[in-house]
């Protein structure tokens, strides 16, 4: 049986949250029946959301309530905030391809040191080693303290580093204003996360004499595909089923530009089965090594806004994401929703969608307070708390967490000054 059957046959067999999506449209007695792809309904992430813990498979409950299970959170660029459980062997082997194709570029070994960064630390600290990694935290990102991390990075010696594009065009633009001598040791950058111009992967190669590539994927997935010439993602067939489809469900024709869904091949702790990412694409099949291959051309995908502060500095938004990220990782996710839109360079509007034991008034004085202070000064902030059925955004269909309508930029290149 093809591997994606299988893995939505485990799906809906073992999960009460697809056992509840079937209902009414297909017997799972009959499942050996069901011969087309398309008849297996399509999910997104409020699915899983509000499933809970209904999204977690039957045998692997146990494992999930003695926090046994690999751990991954996202709240990403949707602005839905949503934890992925994987069982660690099942983690692992989806890896698997983009550790190869790592080795194969730059003999790069998963013990190998490697600088990366994240939307907020654990106790909000600036950044923390942990083994073979020293991970830097995106909160409130100034010139002076880019400059402190540059410096951080040079003495801990990385063989690669894995950015998103608009925080490598940060690194890229620090050292070439201030002429900073490159990091020796540094063999490899892989970008992921968001869209970029072929520009800035030539522009880090020669500012980091470095290899520079790219990968796709996702929290919930894991590996979904590598970069080749051109733009294109290889996909990895054997870790990750992707698939397009038009807005009405329906698959397209290779060539063709619709809706990414993904179907996990790995993961059956929380499986994931036609998984819509919110990002746009087309699939295009091309001879690699005397086989004809897959490769994902993305379209409007991800793209990370700048924040643009009353004095015209514009900064990563970052900052703005983590009293959310902060109060779901000490309570358990308690916004389930977050979007925020600037409006003007001193107003900022909040879209929110909390749990609903969660009191309302708590969560502005929590979020007020833990916002830093130079997001607090001179800008005003209005909150409005919503339902589930908030508008996604008009460029990608997807829900962006952070919209810049003020004519702060969406190009990274112009902010030089952080």
């Amino acid at each position: 049986m093809d591997k994606k059957i299988q893995m939505a046959e485990y799906a809906y067999r073992n999960t009460e949250m697809y056992r509840e999506k079937c209902f009414g449209q297909f017997i799972l007695d009959d499942w050996a029946g069901i011969s087309n792809w398309g008849e297996i309904p399509l999910i997104d992430k409020k699915d899983f959301v509000f499933a809970g813990t209904r999204a977690i498979s039957d045998e692997y409950i146990g494992r999930y309530a003695a926090q046994q299970l690999v751990e991954a959170h996202t709240s990403g660029t949707s602005g839905i905030s949503l934890n992925i459980y994987w069982e660690k062997r099942d983690y692992l082997t989806s890896l698997f391809s983009l550790w190869m194709e790592r080795w194969k570029t730059a003999n790069i070994h998963p013990l190998d040191r490697v600088c990366f960064f994240n939307t907020i630390l654990p106790q909000n600290q600036d950044y923390i080693q942990d083994d073979n990694a020293l991970i830097f935290s995106k909160s409130n990102i100034t010139e002076g303290r880019l400059q402190e991390v540059y410096e951080l990075i040079k003495k801990f010696e990385p063989k690669w580093m894995l950015l998103h594009p608009s925080m490598a065009m940060l690194l890229c633009d620090l050292a070439e204003k201030e002429q900073l001598s490159p990091v020796i040791t540094l063999k490899y950058i892989e970008l992921t996360g968001e869209m970029f111009l072929p520009s800035l992967k030539k522009r880090l190669e020669q500012v980091f004499c470095c290899i520079v590539r790219s990968h796709y994927g996702s929290m919930e997935v894991s590996s979904i595909g590598y970069g080749d010439e051109g733009g294109v993602y290889r996909l990895f067939e054997s870790s990750t089923y992707a698939e397009i489809l038009d807005d009405t469900g329906k698959a397209v024709e290779d060539g063709v530009e619709g809706n990414i869904y993904v179907t996990s091949l790995h993961n059956h702790a929380m499986p994931i089965i036609r998984y819509g990412l919110g990002d746009r694409g087309t699939i295009i099949k091309k001879r690699y090594k005397k086989k004809e291959v897959r490769f994902l051309q993305l379209c409007k995908a991800r793209k990370n806004d700048m924040l643009c502060m009353p004095d015209g500095v514009c900064i990563p938004p970052d900052g703005l994401l983590k009293p959310v990220e902060q109060m779901n990782m000490e309570e358990d996710t308690v916004v389930l929703l977050f979007r925020a839109i600037q409006e003007r360079r001193d107003c900022i509007r909040l879209e929110i969608i909390l749990d609903s034991e969660y009191d309302k008034e708590e969560f502005v004085v929590r979020y007020m307070n833990l916002l830093d202070l130079g997001l607090r000064d001179g800008m005003h902030y209005e909150i409005e708390f919503r339902d589930e059925k908030m508008f996604p955004d008009r460029l990608t269909g997807k829900l962006g967490w952070f919209e810049s309508r003020c004519g702060g930029g969406t190009g990274v290149e112009k902010n030089k000054n952080i």
